[in-house]
């Protein structure tokens, strides 16, 4: 079986859509079948391309307000190459839906992800342009929803049933484990952190949807009261070109010495997960975010944000949510789990759902289960 997976961001380019597409893949290959790439060369990087063993094809884009035409070009180019048996697009925005009638006009069957609620899809039906994206994604063969708010998304807008498969997120349980207090220690010590005192930790795009601002400004009103100190950790903003965002943010490290601490983006952020206590997530949308599944797999009780997704995650005790606009349930949530044992049985809790549930071999086995499916028709 032959799958080409599109995703417009992929490395270099930080995309947490593309980290689980190469985590899919990676799971995939492992039981047969042959995965490849082709993404937007946004720079300058090599036009064919080796990522962690895939063949990643990027292509170019033209510039302005009808760009995608060029992109879809190249596409349409590719596709006559390479003629997979199906196409994958990670994200489902108007560049990505063109894998409709891309891969009706070759005879092949396509596959769309949407990867995130109120988004992917917003503007369809209106105007020119989500005419057009109506249209093209109404060729594609089927859809996988990361969520129940996605999957009600798209039967709002009139995609029948037996083309809609509900597949999560997946994470990779084997590298996010639950480590020792003497692990965790030592972590700390060699990235510099306090080695006994409670940790806090946000991962992710330091961005103004994933509303840091607000945890960082929300976390120097309490944290005097609150023992423990808070570590951020992620790349800067596509949008925050001029880092105006990020430095703000970093400038409240020095006003809170030991209560602050912003940690270099890392391909081990693993390690981060290990050293922290509590993870919290104040992002105001997501698809079905990962930093979660990685922080439940670690074996950290979260205190999320109610949001698309996450929903889906958070039920019967495995974590606590809050809502951005009523920050005393923020710091409701941060007794809570100040207490010890409740971290322990919360942790424990969401470690034991995400391996029997959104482990990367079983998201893996739902896909080919699906492309067999679409194959057959």
């Amino acid at each position: 079986m032959k799958i080409a997976m599109f995703s417009y961001y992929f490395p270099p380019q930080y995309s947490g859509a593309a980290l689980q597409a190469i985590n899919l893949a990676k799971k995939l290959r492992e039981r047969g079948l042959e995965i490849s790439f082709f993404t937007v060369n946004h720079g300058d990087s090599p036009v064919t391309d080796e990522v962690d063993g895939f063949k990643v094809y990027r292509l170019r884009e033209g510039k302005g307000r009808f760009g995608e035409f060029l992109l879809w070009k190249n596409m349409w180019q590719l596709v006559r190459q390479q003629r997979p048996d199906i196409i994958h697009s990670h994200g489902a925005y108007l560049r990505n839906s063109f894998i409709g009638p891309l891969s009706r006009y070759f005879k092949k069957k396509s596959l769309i992800k949407v990867s995130l609620a109120d988004n992917d899809l917003h503007g369809l039906e209106k105007g020119k342009s989500g005419w057009l994206h109506k249209r093209f994604i109404s060729m594609v063969d089927r859809y996988a929803s990361i969520s129940s708010k996605v999957t009600s998304e798209l039967k709002s807008y009139g995609f029948p049933d037996e083309k809609i498969k509900e597949i999560p997120n997946g994470v990779d349980s084997d590298r996010f484990h639950p480590v020792s207090p003497e692990e965790k220690r030592n972590l700390r010590r060699i990235n510099g952190l306090p080695e006994d005192a409670l940790m806090l930790f946000y991962a992710g795009v330091i961005d103004e949807r994933k509303n840091v601002k607000w945890l960082v400004e929300e976390w120097g009103k309490i944290s005097g009261d609150y023992s423990g100190f808070l570590a951020i950790a992620g790349p800067v903003s596509r949008e925050d070109k001029d880092m105006r965002l990020y430095n703000s943010l970093r400038a409240y490290e020095s006003r809170m010495k030991k209560k602050l601490f912003f940690m270099p983006y890392t391909d081990r952020i693993s390690d981060f997960y290990n050293m922290a206590d509590i993870f919290v997530l104040p992002s105001m949308n997501e698809g079905m975010p990962n930093v979660v599944l990685e922080a439940m797999s670690s074996g950290l009780p979260c205190l999320v944000n109610r949001v698309s997704g996450a929903e889906d995650i958070i039920h019967n005790g495995n974590g606590l949510f809050f809502d951005i606009k009523k920050p005393d349930t923020f710091l409701e949530g941060l007794l809570k789990l100040g207490v010890k044992h409740e971290r322990s049985e919360i942790g424990e809790k969401a470690r034991q759902d995400i391996t029997s549930i959104y482990s990367l071999d079983r998201i893996a086995d739902k896909y080919i289960l699906l492309y067999k499916e679409m194959l057959q028709k």
